[in-house]
């Protein structure tokens, strides 16, 4: 474990890379991990690049450079996050990671139909005010009606995109430390504990900038919930929608 040391040798890095689809708790994540002082983060760089028009080549230059640590640092861990689906060369990235020795965190979420009701909610937050994660009590977007055929698309995506994710985590064979966004909501001190561990660093009191947006009880949150339900009647879908982890009230 390493904390209270001032100096950390280049060998004694342990680098990360946060792999997560969308609405499983990255951010949230994120941003504790940043406020440690022994971990350096970055957000999503990779989107970023994409954005601006860079190709795979200049995403593995970036992601090299900033996994090589100085050869003696202040940090004892340093990573980023990145969906698989911004990782514009997979093979090439896989290779990149197993030369740096990278640890992998895989955020998920078991409850599918909540992660696709917060996408809908994010983009929503994201028209209003231009964040796509909540930072203020005061701009958190109200109930609202969820169009079935979109609600059904996602959820489709959604499977597809765990799959794809599962896929590539399980080909990397690095060492992977699986985190559900439930488990987060219900221990966040224990999921912290297991990070650290994971990332060879000592526990410390850490702050998140985030907060969750979309209601844990879905019908605070949709405001056509018995029609959305009944559209998944008979499938596994239909429980989901009847979890309350977080009460609200």
């Amino acid at each position: 474990m390493a904390l209270n040391r001032p100096f950390f040798l280049r060998q004694e890095v342990t680098p990360f890379v946060i792999l997560f689809i969308e609405r499983d708790g990255s951010t949230y994540m994120t941003s504790m991990l940043a406020s440690h002082p022994a971990i350096e983060m970055v957000y999503e760089r990779f989107s970023v690049m994409v954005l601006r028009g860079d190709g795979a080549a200049e995403q593995l230059a970036w992601a090299r450079e900033y996994f090589t640590a100085p050869l003696i640092g202040r940090r004892a861990a340093m990573g980023f996050k990145t969906k698989l689906v911004d990782v514009l060369d997979p093979n090439g990235f896989a290779t990149l990671l197993h030369e740096k020795g990278c640890h992998i965190i895989r955020m998920q979420r078991r409850n599918t139909v909540k992660a696709v009701v917060s996408r809908i909610n994010a983009r929503r937050l994201y028209e209003a005010t231009g964040k796509w994660n909540l930072y203020d009590q005061s701009d958190r977007v109200p109930p609202a009606v969820i169009d079935p055929a979109e609600f059904h698309q996602y959820l489709q995506e959604r499977e597809q995109d765990e799959q794809a994710l599962d896929d590539y985590v399980q080909r990397l064979q690095l060492p992977t430390l699986p985190i559900a966004y439930e488990e987060l909501l219900l221990d966040r001190d224990g999921v912290l504990a297991s990070v650290f561990s994971f990332l060879g660093v000592e526990p410390h009191p850490v702050t998140a900038k985030t907060m969750k947006h979309t209601r844990d009880d879905l019908r605070e949150a949709v405001t056509n919930f018995d029609e959305l339900r009944e559209s998944v009647a008979g499938t596994p879908y239909a429980a989901m929608f009847d979890e309350v982890l977080v009460p609200t009230r």
